[in-house]
């Protein structure tokens, strides 16, 4: 019953964007058609002579008040705007004024053209809920089958083609009704097929990228690389994963690595940061807003592995290296499009992971700097760095005590 609550309210919001677009169409045509019709009637006295004109002049009054109105509606009350009630209304009044010109259109012309033109149009364009507008299309017919008796009692003969053309129009328009209702619940449910597909698109998207990237990639199809002038980079790797691996066949490979990189990306939520990307047993991760995140997030892992050993009987360790600057991040390509970055900044914070030691997270001087009032160092010796030379780098040893 949730599909059918969730149809009816979509359907009254589609009726009502509808029936504002039909107001606003039939608010302009009204006073043109009256300047061409009533002014002359009037001008030359013939509403006085047919009181069928006075009749019309009223529905060309009554038309454009009942849509202005609504048009005020939509504008000024809020909270009406949209609901069943005025919807509804809205329908039934359509067919009163349907069935009003269709009487006048009688007593000119002696045919009832305009009034299934009316009727046809409510069926066909305006949603309304079915339940109430259906039985108003019989009773309409109904009123002007007893309206043109009334005017003019007929023969058996000419009675047969009065009344058949309202039943007629009342019929062909019920079943109209029908298949709009049909129409509208099938777009209904594709639209829910479509939005389920949207969202499972979306979901992969956004697992994939960073919100504002999948954005920009959503809206442009490209992304423009962005520079971040103090970005913090991590890089970690499962030491002697390679040779363990050869003693295990490619499913339990896989499944290993899965548990472990799973309950990596946990904490990595947990700590708001950006993941890059995985390269065998390498893990890369950045933060471009919190560099402290990115330390805490770094012995998190460790304690996560640790964790790992001790339910799974292993003896993993994890080198992991931070460094923060510059550096650019962006996609690159047209085909799998990839999230990465480059620069120095991701250089050296890949000398600090592959210099480091097992079990620690090796640092640069600059993490240290940045970090020294939130977290212990341990000074290291100095090192050499490829492609950097000699550099004074430290192990983060964990958070300081807040006083």
């Amino acid at each position: 019953m949730e599909s059918d609550a969730a149809f009816a309210e979509w359907l009254l919001v589609r009726t009502w964007s509808q029936t504002i677009s039909f107001c606003r169409v039939i608010a302009f045509l009204v006073p043109v058609i009256a300047l061409a019709i009533d002014i002359p009637v009037v001008l030359h006295h013939e509403w006085t002579t047919h009181a069928a004109w006075g009749w019309l002049i009223a529905w060309h009054v009554a038309t454009e008040m009942w849509c202005v109105g609504y048009l005020c509606l939509d504008r000024f009350a809020t909270h009406l705007r949209g609901s069943a009630f005025a919807v509804v209304l809205f329908g039934i009044m359509t067919l009163v004024l349907s069935t009003w010109f269709g009487l006048i259109s009688w007593i000119f012309y002696g045919d009832f053209s305009m009034y299934a033109v009316g009727s046809v149009l409510t069926s066909t364009i305006l949603c309304t809920p079915t339940p109430v507008r259906r039985p108003v299309y019989f009773l309409s017919a109904l009123v002007i089958v007893g309206f043109v008796l009334w005017q003019s009692p007929l023969q058996i003969g000419a009675l047969f083609p009065v009344v058949i053309n309202p039943i007629a129009v009342a019929i062909i328009c019920y079943q109209l009704d029908r298949y709009t209702s049909a129409q509208n619940r099938a777009l209904f449910q594709e639209n829910l097929r479509a939005e389920s597909e949207r969202q499972r698109a979306d979901r992969v998207l956004y697992n994939v990228f960073p919100v504002a990237i999948a954005d920009e990639l959503k809206r442009d199809q490209k992304v423009a690389a962005v520079k971040f002038d103090n970005m913090g980079v991590l890089f970690a790797d499962i030491v002697g994963f390679t040779s363990f691996s050869r003693a295990l066949p490619a499913d339990a490979l896989v499944f290993i690595l899965n548990q472990i990189f799973t309950s990596f990306d946990t904490a990595l939520e947990r700590f708001n940061l950006e993941k890059i990307k995985t390269i065998g047993d390498a893990y890369m991760a950045i933060s471009t807003v919190n560099t402290a995140h990115l330390a805490r997030f770094a012995l998190e892992m460790v304690a996560v592995l640790q964790s790992y050993n001790r339910a799974n009987g292993t003896d993993f360790q994890i080198r992991i290296g931070l460094h923060v600057g510059p550096a650019v991040a962006g996609v690159i390509g047209v085909k799998r499009f990839l999230y990465d970055v480059w620069g120095d900044t991701v250089n050296v914070a890949s000398r600090m992971e592959s210099s480091g030691e097992a079990g620690r997270v090796h640092v640069s001087e600059s993490i240290r700097s940045e970090l020294q009032e939130e977290f212990a160092f341990e000074r290291r010796s100095v090192i050499d760095v490829k492609g950097r030379g000699p550099m004074q780098t430290y192990f983060l040893f964990g958070a300081k005590p807040k006083n």
